[in-house]
């Protein structure tokens, strides 16, 4: 074989590792909301992205076509269904504590609970989801961190 052959069959290694590469990358990543407990980082508020307050959590946890979690301060329950990265998000249903405390958790909750309902697509990238509505984002979460980390 002549030198310019050698080049060739290089360049061919080299095109398909690069293929395998993107293939493998394109394979792991995912655009499923299910198999991951969500953490919400922020959502909109009065119009503005801002993050859950302060001792308060806000979770969803989609599997099977029903979503549930945390609402900050009562756990809720919801269907869905998923065509794409389009998603509906059914009326809640919560458990029906109070909590007096933080100042302001259960308007939190109450915004939370329509933000999700009002979802019409999402965006994955990783361990980050973003529930939207048209283009503007309403909330964004990260994947809790598992218990075996």
């Amino acid at each position: 074989m002549n030198e310019q052959n050698w080049m060739r069959i290089g360049l061919l290694v080299l095109a398909g590792v690069g293929f395998l590469a993107i293939l493998a990358v394109a394979l792991t990543a995912t655009d499923d909301i299910e198999g991951e407990t969500w953490v919400a980082e922020e959502l909109v508020i009065d119009g503005a992205m801002t993050a859950p307050i302060s001792g308060t959590e806000l979770t969803a946890s989609f599997e099977d076509g029903s979503v549930n979690g945390i609402a900050g301060c009562n756990s809720f329950f919801a269907s869905y269904e998923v065509d794409g990265s389009s998603v509906t998000v059914g009326p809640a249903g919560a458990t029906m504590a109070f909590c007096a405390t933080p100042e302001g958790i259960m308007e939190q909750e109450t915004t939370y609970l329509t933000l999700i309902s009002t979802a019409d697509s999402f965006t994955r990238e990783g361990d980050r989801l973003e529930l939207m509505e048209g283009d503007n984002i309403l909330i964004s979460y990260r994947a809790a961190e598992s218990e075996q980390d």
